[in-house]
């Protein structure tokens, strides 16, 4: 199988990866097989793998764009990929994330018809099938706190956390909201020249929260849209593995995110309870 850009792609997608050579393998090919009506430019950046997973997906899909790096980057090795990108619209895509039938041309035809609209997250789901919260409200300074080991098991059904996931709304219509997780999250060519590069301060840290703010303070909107679906067996694994090293680099991001934002925060919050009160 191959993708087919040409030199005017309708959407760019862009996939980092780093030892997941069968995971980047269906993402890749749900991607080629849910793309009818689309051109597609696909950028792979292989962050420093040693498992095969470059030579295996160039292998797989001759039309791909392979970008080798020596070394993992973390998630701002997806720049690699914004500074190739040639489609009218572009996306972020996790390994671990499967799109299904009509999610593409769904999130596509919604960023064509409102240029007000800069990001378009799809409604996730776990591989079971069962909803994934993935629309989010500014995240609080505690959260990296409440949401993992010991804490966790007396607060994550707290209100300050439900509050973050907007689980008092779920499940959601198609609403404009502050933030969507990086599981998927497809923008426009405007919104990304805007919103310029992913920091690279944030190896691996709430990234996507910090992406859709640039965004929005460009004055573009950040859309859920359930009618796209995108299956994602999200792990959370910095939560899992509290002292490892994923979960110390997202608390760094977690705490730059807070000092990078802190002049904005009441304006950006206040700004969610208006998208609240305009969708009820």
């Amino acid at each position: 199988m191959s993708f087919h850009a040409g030199a005017a792609p309708d959407l760019t997608v862009i996939v980092i990866g780093h030892q997941v050579r069968d995971e980047v393998l269906v993402c890749l090919a749900a991607l080629e097989a849910q793309s009818e009506g689309l051109t597609l430019q696909v950028v792979y950046v292989d962050n420093g793998s040693t498992d095969g997973s470059a030579d295996a997906a160039e292998q797989a899909h001759p039309g791909l764009e392979v970008v080798r790096l020596p070394q993992n980057e973390g998630l701002p090795a997806r720049n690699h990929g914004l500074r190739r990108a040639r489609g009218r619209n572009r996306m972020f895509i996790d390994t671990d994330a499967i799109v299904t039938e009509g999610a593409l041309q769904t999130m596509c035809a919604l960023l064509d018809e409102d240029p007000s609209i800069g990001l378009v997250g799809p409604r996730l789901v776990y591989p079971d099938g069962s909803l994934q919260l993935s629309a989010r409200r500014y995240p609080p300074v505690m959260l990296p706190v409440l949401r993992r080991p010991p804490l966790a098991r007396f607060f994550n059904d707290a209100p300050i956390v439900r509050r973050h996931l907007m689980a008092d709304e779920a499940p959601l219509r198609r609403r404009c909201v502050e933030y969507v997780l990086g599981a998927c999250q497809m923008f426009s060519a405007r919104a990304q020249e805007a919103a310029g590069e992913i920091d690279r301060r944030m190896w691996f840290g709430p990234d996507d929260a910090d992406w859709c703010f640039s965004i929005r303070r460009a004055g573009l909107g950040v859309l859920y849209a359930p009618e796209a679906t995108v299956i994602h067996d999200y792990r959370r694994s910095s939560a899992a593995s509290p002292v490892s090293r994923m979960a110390l680099e997202h608390l760094r991001g977690f705490a730059y995110f807070q000092w990078k934002w802190r002049g904005a925060r009441r304006q950006l919050i206040a700004e969610g309870r208006a998208m609240d009160l305009q969708a009820a």
